[in-house]
C-alpha cells in the first residue's frame, strides 16, 4: 500500500542546508531576516559592541574638521576652549612663535613649548595657542614647561587666513580693549582700516580706541576735526597723541590701565613708539616709514605682551596693511555703518546697493556733503568684498 504524501514539518531551530555539488553541503542563505528578526527577544541598544570600527573622538574630530572645511566662516562656531584633563599650573601666555612661547607665572617670565597635541585639536584657528590666553602649563624635572591645556577664552580678536579659509587665526585672546593707532601723515590717515578694526571689536564685543598719533604732524586742524568728529559722533573715544613730542601720553596712559590692550594698525603709524612712552624701558622695535611707499617697514613679527607698571598688559601685534572681517555677512553690513543705513531708507530701491542705482538716497547725501565720502567708500569697499 502507498504510502500517504505527507509534508515533513522541520524541527523548530533545526538549520536547513542546499546542496553544493555532489557531497558538499553549504547552509542556505537566508533571503528574508524580518520575521526571525522580529521573533528575538533583544535591543542592540542593550547590546554592549565588543569593538568599536573608529573610536568617538576620532570620529568626533573628522566630524568637526568636515564641518569647518565645507561650512562658510558664518556657520563655522570656533572653540573657545580645548582643554584635555591635565593638571598643572596656570599661567599667561605673553609670546607666540610657531611651538615655542612665552608664559607668566607666578610673576616671571618663562619659556615654554605648545604640546603637539593641540595642534591636532580642530578648533576652527590655525593657531592653537594665542597671546593673552591662559593655559595649563606642567613643569618636567629639568626646570622646563610644556603647555598642556588651552582654558575658556572671553574675547577673541581673530581674522580669516588667506590661505586656510575659514579658518581664522586668532590675534589675540581674552582682549578688553582694541587700540587702533592710525598716524595723520606718514603713512597718511587711512580710514578704511579703521573701519574694519571699529567692526571686528564690535563683533568680539572688544571695546575699541580711535587713537590718531603724529599730532605734531597735524598743519589743518579744521581739517583734522573734521575727520575724527565722525568718530565721536559714533560714539567711540577718540586720542591725539605723538610720541615724539608727548602730546596725549599720559591720557593714554590712563585708558589703558588696568586692562588687557591689543594694539593694531598699519605698519609705520608709531604703534611701538606709543608704547615705549607709555612706558619707558618696554624696547620696542621702532622702524621708519618707506619713501618710496609711505607705508610702514614690518618691525612687529609677532604679537607679543607685555606688562604695564601701573596694572595691566598691551600686546603689540604686527603691522598689518589689510584686515578680513570674519563672520560678518551682507544683511548684517548695514548694522555697522548706521548713518548710512538711515540714508538708505529714502533710496529708490529697497535693496540698493548705493553703487550705480538710480535715486540712490546715500550718493546724493555724499555728493552733497551730508554723508561722509570715507565712510560711504569703507561700505562700498566692505561691500564688494562680501559680495564675493
Amino acid at each position: 500500500m502507498a504510502r500517504p504524501n505527507r509534508k515533513r514539518q522541520p524541527r523548530r531551530g533545526r538549520k536547513t542546508f542546499r546542496r553544493s555539488g555532489s557531497v558538499k553541503r553549504v547552509r542556505a542563505r537566508q533571503k528574508d531576516w524580518t520575521v526571525s528578526a522580529s521573533e528575538q527577544d533583544w535591543d542592540e541598544l542593550d547590546h554592549e559592541a565588543l569593538e568599536r570600527v573608529m573610536p568617538r573622538d576620532e570620529r568626533d574630530r573628522r566630524k568637526r574638521i568636515d564641518q569647518v572645511l565645507t561650512a562658510s566662516p558664518q556657520e563655522v562656531e570656533p572653540v573657545t576652549s580645548f582643554a584635555p584633563e591635565v593638571e598643572g599650573a596656570t599661567a599667561l601666555v605673553t609670546a607666540v612663535a610657531g611651538m615655542s612661547a612665552r608664559i607668566e607665572i607666578e610673576g616671571r617670565d618663562r619659556p615654554a613649548t605648545i604640546r603637539g597635541l593641540l595642534t591636532e585639536l580642530d578648533t576652527g584657528y590655525i593657531n592653537p595657542v594665542a597671546v593673552g590666553d591662559d593655559v595649563i602649563v606642567t613643569e618636567d624635572g629639568a626646570g622646563a614647561w610644556a603647555i598642556e591645556s588651552v582654558l575658556p577664552r572671553k574675547t577673541i580678536l581673530a581674522r580669516p587666513d588667506p590661505f586656510l579659509a575659514p579658518r581664522q587665526q586668532v590675534i589675540a585672546a581674552n582682549v578688553d580693549q582694541l587700540l587702533i593707532v592710525s598716524s595723520w601723515q606718514e603713512p597718511d590717515l587711512w580710514p578704511e582700516l579703521i573701519d574694519r578694526y571699529l567692526i571686528a571689536a564690535s563683533l568680539s564685543e572688544i571695546v575699541p580706541i580711535v587713537c590718531v598719533n603724529k599730532a605734531d604732524l597735524i598743519a589743518d586742524a579744521r581739517e583734522y576735526e573734521s575727520v575724527t568728529q565722525i568718530y565721536r559722533d559714533m560714539g567711540y573715544r577718540t586720542l591725539t597723541t605723538s610720541a615724539l613730542t608727548g602730546a596725549g601720553i599720559s591720557g593714554l596712559r590712563s585708558e589703558l590701565t588696568g586692562k588687557l590692550t591689543v594694539v593694531v594698525g598699519l605698519s609705520g603709524t608709531g604703534k611701538s613708539s606709543l608704547m615705549s612712552a607709555v612706558q619707558p624701558g618696554l624696547n620696542l622695535r621702532v622702524g621708519e616709514v618707506s619713501q618710496v611707499h609711505q607705508q610702514g617697514r614690518h618691525t612687529t613679527t609677532q604679537a607679543s605682551m607685555y606688562r604695564l607698571d601701573g596694572g595691566g598688559y598691551v600686546a603689540d601685534t604686527p603691522g598689518i596693511r589689510e584686515f578680513g572681517l570674519a563672520g560678518l555677512t551682507l544683511g548684517e553690513l548695514p548694522l555697522y555703518f548706521p548713518e548710512i543705513d538711515e540714508l538708505a531708507a529714502d533710496c529708490r530701491f529697497s535693496n540698493c546697493t548705493h553703487l550705480e542705482e538710480p535715486d540712490c538716497a546715500v550718493r546724493a547725501a555724499e555728493e552733497e556733503g551730508r554723508a561722509s565720502p570715507s565712510r560711504v567708500a569703507s561700505y562700498r569697499a566692505i561691500f564688494d568684498e562680501l559680495e564675493v
